[in-house]
């Protein structure tokens, strides 16, 4: 199985550590296929002890076949956390998204209550105004009937004319 190694400066993205990662599965579970395979035989005869040393290789295998595995649970964790980030990132792009139309609606409404506020504002005066001129009118209203109250009473006692010539 071929290593790769890369110089430090270089970044892998997501996606090329995934596709790594997919391949290293395949190479380690073709490898652990290969140990079992060498392993059957050997502990089949580990009980009788047909050769020298094979209880000895039978460990090394087990050692090897132990390291394998969690090579295999390690890659599964990396595609895991992988699958997990993506699922992070889309749900980081979409409330980034519903934020920006979410201070979008916000300015809008803001908006909207600054032309609101300027219509009542508009409407409270023309309702000052009209509250105005009704005292006025109510004003000239009251003065009106004192001045035909008044009047009457002029007419009634009347200095004739004459006298006021004179």
């Amino acid at each position: 199985m071929a290593t790769m190694v890369l110089p430090r400066e270089e970044k892998l993205s997501q996606d090329e550590i995934v596709l790594g990662t997919k391949a290293v599965i395949q190479g380690l579970e073709t490898l652990r296929g290969e140990h079992r395979a060498l392993l059957a035989p050997l502990a089949s005869h580990e009980a009788g002890e047909a050769e020298p040393g094979s209880q000895e290789r039978c460990l090394l295998l087990r050692r090897s076949l132990e390291a394998i595995e969690l090579g295999l649970g390690e890659a599964q964790v990396i595609l895991a956390l992988s699958s997990h980030l993506g699922a992070v990132e889309s749900e980081k792009q979409k409330l980034r998204a519903q934020v920006r139309r979410l201070v979008q609606e916000n300015q809008w409404l803001r908006e909207e209550l600054a032309g609101t506020q300027q219509k009542l504002q508009r409407s409270e005066q023309a309702v000052a105004q009209l509250e105005e001129e009704k005292q006025h009118l109510l004003f000239m209203s009251q003065i009106r009937k004192l001045d035909e109250d008044a009047s009457p009473n002029e007419e009634k006692g009347d200095v004739p004319k004459d006298s006021l010539d004179d």
